[in-house]
């Protein structure tokens, strides 16, 4: 019974140990984290926790890497910021925007659609939760949304602090020692232009199948800018490759609902104009400079 007592003892204060480590640990790369001031999750934390630009733009890589903020803001005299994150989809963004709007208002939102945001795929919810896990006590939608798409990384997530964080702390390190990634109020440029080869500006891309989900993540997107009011711009940036199945009608048959449609820039830059693209899908900074000016002058003077 003495030695029973005493392995429940020794076991009592193992766990405290693990509880006090696995706290201390998570808080100490949650403090690191949260004070990153480059990198992807830099800016989504910028979104969800400090945001308070008059324009905000919302979108994948393309985003992040075509709109320039500081452009931006110099032509309209509003203040600016681009939360484009790579490899992101429209579930991302509708969540991002919730967690925008329960602390501020902008007065413009940009959303640069993706011709492959609406299409069906697989692993989107575990990157959602990735992405987002750091912030599950940080914001309402975000934990809700963590909830929703998988309550065993919701459960870890509670009784783990460390669990939150894990994956972070080489990115951390890279951020806080500047390696890599520079962005400029959420913009990156992209320094280069791309190989003057021929190549099939239109694709045929037989298999593409739209989500049902994204569809809706798309239209809450678009009703909750309109029930506050905010100016909501819709638009296509400009690209190499054009698939010939895409999210654009899908696209406007919403938009249309609330009186809207999606400006379609994609062929800004003809065929040839290499100079203006880092590769098939982004501009580089040359590309992003004559864009900005170009949706500036179109939409928001």
């Amino acid at each position: 019974m003495k030695a029973f007592y005493q392995l429940s003892i020794n076991g009592i204060l193992l766990l405290a140990l693990f509880i006090a480590a696995d706290r201390g640990l998570g808080k100490l790369i949650e403090h690191y984290f949260f004070t990153e001031k480059q990198g992807d999750s830099a800016v989504t934390t910028h979104g969800v926790l400090h945001t308070r630009e008059d324009i905000l733009i919302f979108g994948s890589s393309r985003a992040s890497h075509h709109y320039i903020p500081e452009l931006i803001g110099q032509q309209t005299g509003l203040s600016c910021y681009n939360l484009g994150r790579d490899g992101m989809k429209m579930k991302y963004y509708e969540t991002l925007l919730k967690a925008v709007l329960s602390h501020h208002i902008p007065k413009v939102v940009i959303l640069d659609l993706n011709l492959n945001d609406f299409e069906d795929e697989d692993d989107e919810g575990q990157r959602l939760t990735t992405v987002f896990m750091p912030y599950i006590n940080k914001n309402r939608e975000i934990h809700d949304l963590i909830y929703t798409e998988s309550k065993k990384e919701y459960s870890l997530a509670n009784i783990s602090a460390l669990y939150r964080v894990n994956s972070l702390p080489l990115s951390i390190l890279q951020h806080h020692l500047e390696i890599g990634q520079k962005q400029f109020n959420g913009y990156e440029p992209l320094v280069g232009a791309m190989p003057k080869i021929s190549r099939a500006r239109r694709i045929d891309n037989k298999r593409y199948k739209e989500s049902a989900a994204k569809l809706v993540a798309f239209e809450n997107f678009v009703k909750e800018t309109q029930s506050r009011k905010i100016k909501l711009h819709v638009l296509i940036s400009p690209g190499m490759k054009i698939y010939k199945h895409n999210a654009l009608k899908t696209a406007d048959s919403i938009l249309n609902k609330y009186n809207l449609k999606a400006n379609n820039y994609l062929e800004l830059f003809k065929p040839d104009a290499y100079d203006m693209f880092y590769d098939g899908a982004h501009l580089n900074e040359d590309g992003a400079k004559a864009f900005t000016t170009t949706i500036v002058a179109a939409h928001l003077l």
